[in-house]
C-alpha cells in the first residue's frame, strides 16, 4: 500500500531564509525537527519527517540563477545554411531548422507561448528585426477582452 504523504497539513506557520551568498532557498514547514532528506532532482530538496509522514521543508539550491536562467531566456529565429533556424539562448546547442522564416517564426511561437518566452526575430543579414512575447500579448488581449 502506498504511504500518504502529507504537505502543508498542520503546519501553522511557514518560515523561509535566503541565503544571498550560496544562492539557497530555505523554508520550513512548521518546528524543526530531525528530518530525512530526499533529493527531488535539479538542487531541489524535500525534508521529510517520518513519524508524521510529512513534508516539514523544502531547499532549493541556484534560485537566483534558475530564475535568471529563465527570465533571460528566448527563442531566436535567424537565418541558417538551410533555411532559417530556431535557436534558445539557454541551450545553444537546440537547434532547428525550417525551409522558411514564416515556419520557423510559427513554430517559435507556439513553443513561446507555452513557455513564456521572447522570440526575436532576425533579418536576413542576422539583425534584429522584431521581439515578441506571445504569452504576454495573449494576457493583455484576455484582459482587454473582458
Amino acid at each position: 500500500m502506498d504511504t500518504i504523504i502529507r504537505i502543508l497539513e498542520d503546519s501553522p506557520t511557514i518560515t523561509g531564509h535566503y541565503d544571498q551568498d550560496a544562492d539557497v532557498l530555505y523554508l520550513s514547514l512548521g518546528q524543526s525537527l530531525p528530518t530525512l532528506t530526499v533529493e527531488l532532482g535539479e538542487g531541489v530538496i524535500a525534508r521529510y519527517d517520518e513519524n508524521s509522514q510529512a513534508i516539514v521543508g523544502i531547499t532549493v539550491i541556484g534560485l537566483r540563477e534558475r530564475v535568471q536562467k529563465e527570465l533571460n531566456s528566448k527563442l531566436h529565429v535567424a537565418p541558417h545554411a538551410a533555411g532559417w533556424a530556431v535557436i534558445q539562448d539557454a541551450i545553444q546547442d537546440n537547434v532547428k531548422v525550417f525551409p522558411t522564416q514564416e515556419a520557423a517564426i510559427n513554430w517559435a511561437m507556439e513553443i513561446a507561448r507555452h513557455q513564456w518566452l521572447e522570440v526575436v526575430i532576425h533579418r536576413e543579414n542576422g539583425e534584429i528585426q522584431e521581439l515578441i512575447n506571445p504569452a504576454m500579448d495573449a494576457l493583455l488581449q484576455r484582459r482587454k477582452e473582458r
